[in-house]
């Protein structure tokens, strides 16, 4: 996801569809963007003839947080039964239908006027005309878009059927009703309360030997544990470069230390990766609750630094940055006694590839290559719709020099749908998603 305002613009009307938790109405506490709404019955599903989504994403960027709210005017049956269709079998006709179906209804921003990026804040200036103050927390304030009389809203209500321009009127008015009188508060940053705290554990390494946190932290000024996986293209991508850093930051008294999160079951390949990279570093085996121990809510690479205590000294580091500037960067302030703020790294799940295309590759947790899953490609401007095959890829054929947009639509059955947006390179380029196995 690009960590700017201009990305929430420029995606108003692609946000993701699927089956809301609040259809019958209620309380909904968007905890991560700072606020809570009550739901009217008019989103009551049963009684809806299109449907609605929410998209709230967080903190994209430090001091900077956003949801998306979207319509569809077709029924869920009528989605679903367009998305059981078979990649080949997807027409042109059928790409033009969803587009035209889909828009966005709300849109909620907040900004945190003592960290927010000189660039994110020139956006938010230039756009004083179209949005509403609806609330403040500490120093964050909250904003509406003003989407009422916008004019990509007038656009796609002019090409849906009137039932459904008289529904998403409704549904507007109401949700804009309901933000009158949100409940706002300082969004929770997953795992901020562990900050300062002393983390501990045990596992082994990948000879089988055991290992206690306390053994690997306590001779060392700063750890870093680097969450992997093997199916993970983007913590391999990145592994030969963290061993180089391995080696340059221990004169520091630096360490760095890997977990692979699915060794248990995929040990040969485990070793096989760090061999080929050249890595040096100690790598464990699995640690059991790790997702509370460190509120790691499953995204990989994720990267966490703790001091020779095992206390923890700052958010973890989502995502593989395109160099290791970011890592040394953290460490350095780690070393020098500073406050570390810790923004959402722009993570590249990209490769360069000599296809002539763009291809979207989804794989699970276990490196199994997926078929079926829904995928939606998009430009500012245009959507495309694919399946990926048996191989796992959806194949789009778009022209080079513009940035695009992707994201899950729809996922089979027995997989949990990936809810993150990513962004294609501006040449052809393959783009890794990952989806997680239901329970």
């Amino acid at each position: 996801m690009k960590n700017t305002l201009c990305t929430l613009l420029a995606v108003l009307l692609l946000a993701s569809l699927g089956a809301a938790a609040f259809a019958d109405g209620g309380q909904v506490a968007y905890e991560e963007n700072g606020f809570t709404v009550t739901f009217t019955d008019d989103f009551d599903e049963e009684n809806m003839k299109g449907f609605f989504t929410d998209n709230p994403s967080g903190m994209i960027d430090d001091g900077l947080f956003y949801a998306t709210f979207v319509y569809c005017a077709m029924s869920e049956e009528e989605l679903d039964m367009m998305m059981d269709k078979e990649m080949d079998e997807i027409t042109e006709a059928d790409l033009d239908l969803i587009r035209s179906k889909q828009g966005t209804l709300a849109v909620v921003y907040g900004i945190d006027f003592t960290k927010v990026s000189e660039e994110n804040l020139a956006v938010h200036e230039g756009m004083a005309d179209k949005v509403t103050e609806i609330g403040t927390a500490g120093d964050i304030v909250f904003y509406r878009y003003n989407l009422e009389n916008d004019e990509d809203t007038l656009q796609y209500l002019a090409g849906i059927a009137p039932v459904y321009q008289e529904e998403y009127r409704t549904l507007q008015a109401a949700f804009n009703e309901m933000l009158e009188n949100a409940e706002f508060y300082t969004p929770v940053i997953r795992g901020e309360e562990l900050v300062g705290t002393v983390v501990s554990f045990e596992t082994t390494d990948l000879d089988g030997n055991p290992v206690r946190s306390e053994d690997i932290f306590k001779d060392h000024e700063v750890t870093m544990v680097n969450l992997w996986a093997t199916w993970c293209h983007n913590c391999i991508g990145e592994m030969t470069e963290l061993g180089e850093m391995a080696e340059r930051l221990a004169e520091k008294n630096v360490a760095l230390v890997g977990i692979c999160t699915d060794a248990d079951e995929e040990l040969d390949a485990c070793r096989e990766i760090l061999k080929e990279h050249n890595v040096n570093y100690l790598n464990l085996m699995p640690v059991e609750g790790l997702d509370d121990l460190l509120a790691w809510d499953g995204a990989l690479p994720t990267s966490y630094f703790f001091d020779s205590n095992g206390t923890l000294l700052c958010l973890g580091f989502r995502g593989a940055p395109q160099t290791m500037d970011p890592y040394e960067e953290i460490i350095n302030g780690l070393l020098g006694g500073e406050a570390v703020e810790m923004a959402v790294p722009e993570t590249p799940h990209t490769a360069a590839n000599d296809a002539g295309v763009y291809r979207v590759i989804v794989s699970d947790t276990d490196g199994d290559l997926v078929k079926g899953a829904t995928v939606q490609f998009c430009s500012d401007t245009t959507c495309m719709m694919g399946k990926t095959d048996a191989d796992g890829v959806a194949v789009f054929q778009m022209e080079e020099g513009s940035v695009y947009t992707v994201h899950i639509l729809k996922v089979p059955e027995g997989y949990v749908k990936n809810t993150e947006e990513y962004l294609t390179d501006d040449t052809y380029c393959d783009v890794f998603i990952p989806l997680e196995k239901a329970a």
